[in-house]
């Protein structure tokens, strides 16, 4: 029986991203995930553009890897 070596069974931490929109001008942003975020949550966040204080919360993911060709 083959053994596995534990530094290829242990993977990184990949932190999750939150991908948000402001409802007044569309300008999309992301920032590091919040524990309580969650899709379509309206929050109170600036819109870096417009300054408006109401941003929604679209998505939350982690990127992928880009592989090697």
């Amino acid at each position: 029986m083959e053994s596995i070596q534990p530094s290829k069974m242990v993977q990184k931490y990949v932190p999750p991203l939150t991908f948000l929109t402001c409802t007044h001008c569309g300008t999309e942003n992301s920032r590091a995930f919040k524990e309580d975020d969650y899709v379509f949550k309206k929050t109170d966040e600036v819109c870096p553009k417009c300054g408006k204080n109401e941003m929604l919360i679209v998505g939350i993911y982690v990127k992928e890897k880009e592989k090697k060709a």
